[in-house]
């Protein structure tokens, strides 16, 4: 599919479009699918984003239930990615991938040309179509380096002053900017800055797209028969989703081990997490008698990626609460292994 240039778009004030979607969504702090995508649809899908691994010079993607075979951990319709990529045993061979977790907040490019194709026929107005992108993506401060030892350059910012300076689709604990087009204008940032769109439409509401920013996954709302169609179709990894769920979750025996791992830390100031997929080494500094803050340091040690140092000033007012605030903390990094 030749990819839509930005030009081919039309930015938009028209933000009373999107109105609909404010009036449908669940409260965002609920963590449902209905915060992320409007309920109301017949059904809906959610299209795994995929991990990659070096292939010559270039990457190929690797689905999740390639990822689901090598840890021998069954992929089900909610499953994180951390649960079939961080599993509770160490497999005999060797990962699938090599990279980082599956991106979060945009369509692989090659799915988007997928869904674009799949989604055309379910709608009667093609060529009207509403785009949604979150205004935090900071294309309007993004710089890059032409030449070693020369001043960054900056990038040219893709959005109007008037767009980026007005009106924003205002949705619960998100702002987005609007444009208009092709339904092949989804495609229309994806290569640079590399962005598909969070929300999509078209103007008859027939189906609808969603790519939270801080999931690794993207969901559609639509018809029975478009639904059946993305979860059939090979070129895709989608798989039947329910409004009513949460969107987000830790495996138990991940919050099991940072708890474990927390008691640990509080008990001798020192604890390890070995994983699949790497290694979490944590000391803490407890709070001092003259109302000094404690401290966490936690050090992630991912096979086959750089390693990565944290450190957290503990909030917890009580004793009772450290153990809590801290296993916490550990669990973000435990995920982190794999998800980041």
């Amino acid at each position: 599919m030749e990819q839509i240039a930005p030009a081919a778009t039309q930015w938009s004030a028209a933000v009373e479009e999107a109105s609909w979607i404010a009036a449908a969504l669940a409260p965002f702090e609920q963590g449902l699918v209905a915060s992320v995508i409007p309920p109301g649809y017949p059904a809906y899908a959610r299209v795994l984003h995929p991990v990659r691994t070096a292939l010559g010079k270039g990457t190929r993607p690797v689905r999740w239930a390639e990822v689901a075979d090598w840890s021998g951990v069954r992929l089900h319709p909610d499953s994180q990615f951390h649960s079939v990529a961080l599993p509770p045993g160490r497999p005999a061979g060797p990962a699938p991938w090599n990279g980082q977790g599956p991106e979060r907040g945009s369509l692989d490019l090659a799915d988007a040309e997928t869904l674009i194709e799949l989604l055309r026929p379910h709608t009667s107005t093609p060529d009207g179509c509403l785009f949604c992108i979150w205004d935090g993506w900071g294309w309007d401060t993004a710089l890059y380096v032409a030449l070693p030892g020369e001043p960054p350059i900056p990038l040219p910012d893709p959005v109007p002053p008037e767009v980026r300076y007005g009106p924003r689709v205002q949705l619960p604990g998100r702002d987005y900017l609007l444009y208009t087009g092709p339904i092949d204008a989804a495609l229309a940032f994806a290569g640079s800055p590399g962005q598909t769109p969070n929300l999509w439409w078209p103007a008859d509401r027939a189906w609808c797209v969603a790519s939270e920013i801080d999931l690794a996954w993207s969901y559609v709302g639509g018809s029975a028969e478009l639904i059946e169609e993305l979860v059939s179709e090979p070129r895709l990894e989608a798989l039947p989703a329910v409004p009513g769920h949460l969107h987000s979750w830790v495996e138990e025996y991940v919050i099991q081990s940072a708890e474990r791992a927390a008691a640990d830390l509080v008990s001798s100031g020192k604890a390890s997490i070995e994983t699949a997929r790497g290694t979490i080494r944590a000391t803490l500094r407890g709070p001092g008698r003259l109302g000094r803050t404690g401290s966490l340091r936690i050090q992630s040690e991912g096979r086959g990626l750089m390693g990565s140092r944290t450190e957290h000033r503990l909030a917890a007012s009580g004793p009772d609460e450290v153990p809590a605030e801290i296993a916490g903390y550990l669990t973000v990094a435990v995920t982190g292994l794999v998800e980041n």
